[in-house]
């Protein structure tokens, strides 16, 4: 079979021999096989899935393949050294806080040969059509890239170079053709060539679609793209469960509530102390809309499938877009984002006056980054309002000592707002909900 190597920067994923070729045909939901995220996340890895190394021998030939320990106390996966340590000159994975903070290591050992992270699915059935890759997003932070192969026993399907593109994961698909009981999908990721490490942040799902069809879209799992809505997904590829119930909440409370003031944005705001909130705005019955994780993109999702319109609040209160920094969006993307918000919940709830906050500091300093591009993005932000519907209030000056100092008490992870900060950005705020709530027509 004749192998080549694909950079991945935008292109989708293809194959690499001729045997297995894409089959034409609509989108499909396949059924589900197996979901990696789930297993890899879990204390136990299950029966199906083992996680291994290259231990002894090449890629491509599993009988030199080791397992990996796993500790269910910690979640990780790696290669213990004497003492019962994991070693960090070995393959393995971590998880930490959640879906999004899988990650995988691998490296290249001190003769140069590339060790890689090998996570391999026993299938224990036969699959009714063709088996897929699907819903496939990895993320690496390497510059010189990660090396990613996916083989069937020992046959290989697909090798692909997957570049660090700072903002987005690389999403992907491929069609690994019609598989039996009993054949082991291995995916691999190694250290690019010439590279001394190697890995990311890996999520995909192994489905069973019907021959001659192509399922949906993978999904942006890791990291939405600009312009997009979308919610928030899950390791399978599909709207987070714990995320779709909290919103279906909150669209519950609006209904019922029906709030003059709401606030929205990610978890900065979802951590709002509720007797703050209602403390002093006690006859306005206020609603927090805030989720943790959201992007501008995931907001919009939100919003266009809300219940706003059934509460038509008098002021709603809006902070979201240090999450979009974080990944590397610019401060001309995250305002263009937000224009296109600001747009679609002045739709949602054409009686609404919205005040839009500025993206608050963070780090010990803001003389620290990333709060360049914060003070960057807040000037375009504030051209965003118009006086009359949207209002611009920064309250950032506020949560920061007279040297520039951020302190502990104020936002102990430097990111996130605690009691005595969000009773600071009160006193900020208030007023000027006051005159918005008092001038509402």
């Amino acid at each position: 079979m004749k192998a080549f190597l694909i950079a991945l920067l935008t292109l989708p994923l293809l194959a690499y021999g001729e045997d297995v070729p894409p089959k034409p045909g609509g989108p499909t939901a396949g059924a589900v096989i197996a979901v990696y995220g789930d297993a890899a996340i879990t204390a136990t890895p299950p029966p199906e899935w083992s996680f291994q190394w290259n231990a002894r021998g090449r890629l491509g030939d599993s009988a030199g393949y080791d397992a990996l320990s796993c500790d269910a106390l910690s979640r990780a996966c790696g290669v213990r050294d004497a003492s019962g340590k994991f070693r960090i000159d070995a393959p393995g994975h971590t998880v930490s806080r959640g879906i999004g903070y899988l990650d995988i290591s691998a490296m290249r050992d001190s003769g140069g040969v590339a060790r890689y992270y090998i996570a391999s699915y026993k299938l224990n059935a036969d699959p009714a059509g063709d088996v897929w890759i699907n819903h496939g997003n990895l993320r690496t932070p390497f510059n010189e890239g990660t090396d990613l192969q996916i083989h069937v026993n020992d046959e290989p399907k697909v090798h692909a170079l997957i570049k660090n593109e700072r903002r987005f994961a690389e999403v992907f698909q491929f069609n690994l053709g019609h598989l039996k009981k009993g054949d082991v999908i291995h995916v691999a990721l190694g250290p690019a060539p010439g590279a001394r490490k190697g890995g990311g942040r890996l999520f995909y799902v192994i489905e069973d679609c019907p021959a001659g069809a192509k399922p949906v879209e993978p999904a942006h799992i890791l990291s939405p793209v600009p312009h997009a809505s979308t919610p928030q997904f899950g390791a399978d590829g599909r709207i987070g469960a714990a995320y779709g119930e909290k919103h279906q909440a909150q669209c519950s409370a609006v209904t019922a509530t029906r709030p003059e003031l709401v606030f929205i944005g990610d978890s900065i705001t979802a951590r709002w102390p509720t007797e703050i909130l209602e403390g002093r705005f006690p006859k306005q019955r206020p609603v927090n809309l805030g989720i943790g994780g959201d992007w501008i993109q995931n907001v919009l999702w939100r919003v266009q499938n809300g219940a706003l319109e059934k509460a038509a609040p008098k002021v709603v209160v809006l902070l979201i877009g240090t999450n979009n920094l974080t990944a590397g969006f610019t401060p001309a993307e995250i305002a263009e984002d937000v224009s296109a918000l600001l747009k679609t919940l002045q739709n949602k709830a054409p009686a609404s006056r919205i005040l839009l906050l500025g993206i608050l500091p963070r780090g010990p300093s803001i003389h620290d980054e990333p709060n360049d591009r914060i003070r960057q993005t807040n000037v375009l932000l504030a051209k965003l309002a118009d006086q009359k519907r949207v209002f611009f209030l920064d309250v950032g000056d506020r949560l920061v000592e007279r040297d520039g100092a951020i302190l502990t008490e104020v936002m102990p992870d430097r990111l996130h707002v605690a009691g005595p900060g969000y009773t600071r950005w009160m006193e900020a705020m208030g007023p000027v909900l006051d005159q918005m709530l008092t001038e509402h027509p």
